[in-house]
């Protein structure tokens, strides 16, 4: 999957300068959303089964990772 493809439709936007590669996102997300890509950047590898908590910005310890819009539905 291409990078732009794996980025399509993704709530949680990941700036790549200030992630460090820890992976306290990706081990704190209740729902296992996210993953780490081939350079350890993570991503959601599973979008539809986010709940939109935002743990995963809370924990980062960079405030590399904010959620950036809320689907809809569910506003």
């Amino acid at each position: 999957m291409s990078i732009n493809k794996k980025n399509d439709y993704q709530w949680i936007k990941i700036d790549p300068g200030k992630c460090v590669h820890c992976g306290i996102c990706v081990n704190y997300c209740p729902r296992d959303v996210l993953a780490k890509d081939d350079n350890g950047v993570p991503y959601m590898k599973h979008r539809d089964d986010c709940w939109y908590c935002d743990v995963c910005s809370f924990v980062c310890p960079k405030n590399a990772l904010v959620l950036k819009e809320v689907p809809y539905l569910i506003k």
